[in-house]
């Protein structure tokens, strides 16, 4: 017979009601607790934050997560569902946001600070005024910070983010004359490097790769993986292949069509898909 033993409330894991949320359309989702409110899509709701509160939208609906730890719980709490005096606070916070932002340009460029602001954010109960800049290096921003308290009355608090942060906050075209991937539904960046761009057969140039952040754009990577499959499926040049007329020779690979040009011996040549070949052919002696 074998003994099943009730788990101890240290080790026993339980539920937790999260709700994903957002503060800017930019900024990734965060997970945060709701307790038993109920909450649908798009309600604006009011957070407890570690500093603060802020106001958030629901993006991820209602869902169940399996806490084992306290410390695998979500450090941020929904207080209440936004009320229409909040949402008259969050349109005041906006305009005062935009005369910060405006402000602290102003003073970063009497300072002769070497530093490019790119955003303003009041945290929603106004307990402080977060300014986020790019610039290349440490850069000592004591005398801004000194300038702006005075003039807001009350805490400001600068953030140093990095080239692709700049550009997603910033916003802006791309080459392709849309709207930066970053700024419109990109909720992290991934590692780019110069070697999608050799596999997609792109030139390789820093004018030509670069973003509006300088750079190397992150659509490297949208098809980066297809280009991959389809390269290490393509035939070299002047290997020789089998097809359903006889042996060729591989002149051209076309990567987006997925297919390839051959040239029999009576110097035919033909454009034949990758499934009407066969590879490892040995040549004629």
């Amino acid at each position: 017979m074998t003994l099943v033993t009730e788990p101890t409330n240290q080790s026993r894991a339980h539920l937790t009601r999260v709700v994903g949320v957002r503060w800017r359309k930019s900024d990734p989702v965060s997970y945060a607790s709701v307790g038993d409110l109920p909450l649908r899509l798009n309600t604006w709701v009011i957070l407890q934050m570690e500093k603060g509160q802020e106001i958030a939208w629901v993006c991820r609906e209602v869902k169940e997560l399996v806490a084992c730890q306290p410390d695998e719980e979500p450090t941020i709490r929904v207080v209440r569902k936004a009320t229409a005096s909040d949402l008259g606070r969050l349109q005041e916070n906006r305009s005062a946001e935009q005369d910060t932002f405006k402000l602290a340009r102003t003073k970063a460029r009497e300072l002769e600070i070497p530093m490019k602001v790119v955003d303003a954010h009041y945290v929603f109960d106004r307990s402080r005024m977060v300014v986020t800049f790019g610039a290349e290096g440490r850069v000592d921003f004591r005398p801004l910070i000194h300038a702006l308290s005075s003039t807001i009355g009350g805490r400001v608090e600068l953030r140093q983010v990095g080239d692709r942060d700049v550009a997603k906050i910033a916003g802006g075209l791309g080459r392709c004359g849309k709207s930066l991937c970053c700024e419109q539904w990109m909720d992290k960046f991934e590692s780019i490097s110069v070697r999608m761009a050799k596999e997609q057969a792109l030139p390789i140039s820093a004018e030509g790769l670069a973003g509006a952040c300088g750079r190397l754009r992150c659509c490297l990577k949208f098809e980066y993986e297809q280009y991959r499959e389809i390269n290490r499926a393509l035939p070299k040049i002047g290997e020789l292949v089998g097809t359903p007329t006889g042996a060729a020779t591989v002149i051209v690979g076309h990567r987006m069509k997925e297919t390839v040009s051959v040239r029999y011996q009576d110097d035919r040549i033909l454009e034949l898909a990758l499934a009407d070949i066969t590879r490892d052919q040995t040549p004629r002696k």
